[in-house]
């Protein structure tokens, strides 16, 4: 088992005080339902932080990264509902990334997730992405564990995209390493044992990693996709 399809739109956001309650209905009610009502998207989970860092972790596990060029995905992102219209210009400390799947294990959906995101020095990201891949692979088997994938953004996907601009603004990520699993402090744990910030740094990334630890709010699974 592992990630559904071979696409991942991670968001993280922070949201406005005056405008939290609102966010709280709209987002499960109405916003990951459309999402899921698109063709192609096969489930989508939405985290809180428990560390204090950006507040809420949104995936979305896609068929492939194709369903993020396709007209209906285009057509909601340039035509957001009014509650979207009136939602969105909260978010602050935004981040959006439309991924592609390097690695990927697991055994079941974690309610605990540890996210790690970083960048390659100069030159070095294809050696980071092979060096990365090989440092997670013991990770499914740790205490508490139950998942491990390394996403990578596609620029092309994420830059410039007038309709995800609405009232916010976006920055992208580079490297995403997620790990989940039924406990915080284990999750927590393996990413400090495989992928410490001295480890990823020998392998080839930039000294800034930001981490995020997450527990699961909600998921929603769009049973009926093939």
């Amino acid at each position: 088992m592992a990630l559904a399809g071979t696409g991942l739109i991670a968001i993280w956001n922070d949201i406005l005080p005056e405008l939290r309650e609102d966010f709280f209905e709209w987002h499960p009610r109405e916003h990951m339902v459309e999402r899921l009502g698109i063709p192609g998207f096969l489930r989508g989970r939405r985290y809180i932080a428990v560390d204090g860092g950006v507040e809420f972790l949104t995936l979305y596990e896609v068929t492939s990264t194709d369903v993020l060029v396709s007209d209906i995905y285009k057509e909601r992102l340039t035509q957001p509902t009014p509650w979207s219209t009136k939602t969105l210009p909260g978010f602050f400390n935004n981040e959006r990334g439309a991924c592609q799947i390097e690695f990927s294990q697991s055994y079941a959906m974690g309610g605990a997730m540890l996210t790690l995101r970083f960048e390659a020095e100069a030159g070095k990201e294809a050696v980071l992405i092979d060096a990365v891949k090989a440092a997670m692979a013991g990770l499914v088997d740790a205490p508490r564990v139950t998942g491990a994938h390394l996403v990578k953004n596609d620029v092309s996907l994420t830059g410039g995209n007038s309709g995800n601009q609405r009232g916010r603004v976006i920055t992208l990520p580079h490297l995403v390493v997620l790990i989940e699993g039924s406990g915080l402090e284990g999750v927590r744990a393996a990413g400090e044992k495989f992928l410490g910030n001295a480890c990823l740094a020998e392998l080839g990334a930039k000294p800034e990693v930001t981490r995020g630890l997450y527990q699961l709010e909600y998921s929603i699974q769009n049973l009926a996709e093939k």
